[in-house]
């Protein structure tokens, strides 16, 4: 007699290890909750498809670029870094943006958008269907604390749309008339941690600001 899905779905319940009860509609709900992220836009483009086509980057296509970046980058380093925390918390960064959507580097409000995505994540946190039971905990340890995995992701972080903006001939930067000195700052903080990526920025800075597409102040 063939397996029927309910007697399949009945016997995934039975031997959940925490014996909690599952409610497949809470958890489709929480994963629809995710898939919202894919709505916030950020202020970068991301580099031309076949047919010259730019578009600004998603806040979770950075999520994925993140994640990915910083693991390769922690392997090539030979960092001394718990991946797993890496990862997670690369995954859990931009998840407050559902709520507080994505601030743009240089805007003056920067300052306050961790309050506001910080209350996105409790919201999340508490939601039926998160099987995630310390996700708050995680953000927080990428957003306030200075682990070697906190502090790779910060530098990434910075490095990923720097990245975006150099190879889309600094279109963000033009249009919303950004300064070199705007740049060099908020990047400043990667010299004293990876002085390798420090150097790299600051001759793309120079090749920017000769371009144009950087403000020379």
């Amino acid at each position: 007699m063939a397996t029927t899905l309910s007697a399949i779905t009945d016997k995934v319940i039975k031997t959940n290890k925490t014996n909690r009860h599952i409610d497949m509609s809470n958890i489709t709900d929480f994963l629809l909750e995710l898939d919202a992220l894919k709505h916030v836009n950020r202020r970068n483009h991301i580099t031309a498809n076949d047919a010259g086509r730019v578009r600004v980057e998603n806040s979770a296509e950075h999520s994925w670029h993140l994640a990915m970046a910083c693991w390769s980058i922690a392997e090539l380093f030979e960092l001394d870094v718990n991946l797993e925390t890496l990862l997670k918390m690369a995954l859990v960064h931009d998840l407050g943006e559902i709520d507080a959507g994505d601030t743009f580097l240089y805007a003056s409000a920067r300052s306050h958008a961790h309050i506001k995505e910080r209350d996105g994540i409790a919201r999340l946190q508490a939601q039926q269907g998160n099987g995630i039971d310390n996700l708050s905990e995680i953000w927080e340890a990428q957003e306030t604390g200075n682990s070697i995995e906190a502090q790779l992701l910060k530098v990434v972080d910075r490095l990923l749309p720097f990245l975006l903006n150099i190879n889309t001939q600094g279109k963000t930067w033009i249009e919303l008339g950004i300064k070199r000195s705007q740049v060099a700052g908020a990047h400043a903080f990667i010299a004293d941690t990876f002085p390798e990526v420090h150097l790299w920025l600051a001759a793309q800075i120079e090749y920017a600001t000769q371009q144009g597409w950087l403000i020379d102040d």
